[in-house]
């Protein structure tokens, strides 16, 4: 069986993002046979900002000392990434972790669960396939196929 990580990216206060990665980890392990049993909350992860001293950030191995808690890919086959669009894109917090973590999720495919705005997150995923296939070229992250279009309970 495979094994899912699912990233809350979201880390504001109120948000949306823990229950929708929750029913996700159910969707996944009842009916499309993953076990989901990685959810990883970036509110809850001490990622420091990105501080390599090159301006590609994300072809350059941080400087600090990795961060407690921080995703690891061990143990997982994919990712899927609960996010939400604010301001007509993706929140700094996930930029950062991918920035900071690329090397640790080489290889690993890539999906998108999104919410919020008028347009339930697309824009927010339309910019942020941009970034992730980009850094595929060298970080080697792969995005899933079709989008999963499901009713999300309130």
């Amino acid at each position: 069986m495979s094994k899912l990580g699912i990233i809350v990216a979201s880390t504001r206060p109120g948000r949306v993002g823990l229950p929708v990665a929750q029913w996700l980890e159910g969707d996944a392990r009842s009916q499309r046979g993953l076990r989901g049993d990685r959810v990883i909350d970036l509110a809850e992860v001490a990622l420091p900002f990105m501080n390599s001293p090159t301006t590609l950030g994300w072809l350059a191995t941080p400087t600090s000392t990795p961060a407690t808690g921080a995703p690891s890919s061990r143990g997982v086959d994919a990712f899927a990434v609960v996010m939400p669009e604010y301001n007509f894109g993706f929140n700094a917090e996930l930029k950062n972790a991918i920035d900071y973590l690329h090397n640790e999720w080489k290889y690993k495919p890539i999906g998108f669960v999104s919410y919020g705005g008028v347009s339930a997150g697309t824009r927010a995923v339309q910019m942020l396939k941009q970034v992730v296939t980009t850094a595929e070229d060298d970080a080697g992250v792969r995005i899933g196929g079709d989008p999963l279009r499901a009713p999300v309970p309130r």
